[in-house]
């Protein structure tokens, strides 16, 4: 089902701090709650991998800094990171850094998989997503 992108955080029990320019939350739970690209999700050994890098992002500095915060956070904590999925038809827009608040996207969220932050070196970092455990 495709969400607004506030209602996609809020689905997670997260509240922006700026819808106009943040990409991530911390949840009433304590979980990071961060959106992703589409394109830069990967798909092996039932892990579901994000990767991407700080440094590609030339615009937006608040969304930027709040990330790095969050980041860092959910790196150090280990906490646990919940994934809304943004997809767009022009993921070269995405990877050059350009602006991509004027592009069309949609979003989506993935209940059943929750994640940690693996890597994080201020710049480069990696999220990995899997199936939550069933509950009896």
């Amino acid at each position: 089902m495709t969400l607004s992108f506030t209602d996609a955080f809020r689905a997670f029990g997260a509240v922006l701090a700026n819808p106009q320019w943040a990409y991530s939350s911390i949840a009433s739970d304590g979980a990071l709650v961060i959106s992703c690209w589409s394109h830069k999700l990967k798909l092996a050994n039932r892990v579901l991998t994000y990767t991407d890098r700080l440094s590609r992002w030339k615009l937006n500095s608040p969304g930027k800094n709040l990330l790095t915060q969050h980041l860092r956070e959910a790196f150090d904590r280990k906490l646990d990171v919940r994934l809304v999925i943004a997809t767009t038809d022009r993921p070269d827009v995405v990877d050059r850094g350009d602006e991509a608040s004027t592009i069309k996207k949609s979003f989506h969220i993935k209940e059943n998989v929750v994640g940690h932050v693996t890597l994080f070196d201020n710049d480069n970092f990696i999220i990995e997503f899997r199936q939550k455990p069933a509950v009896l």
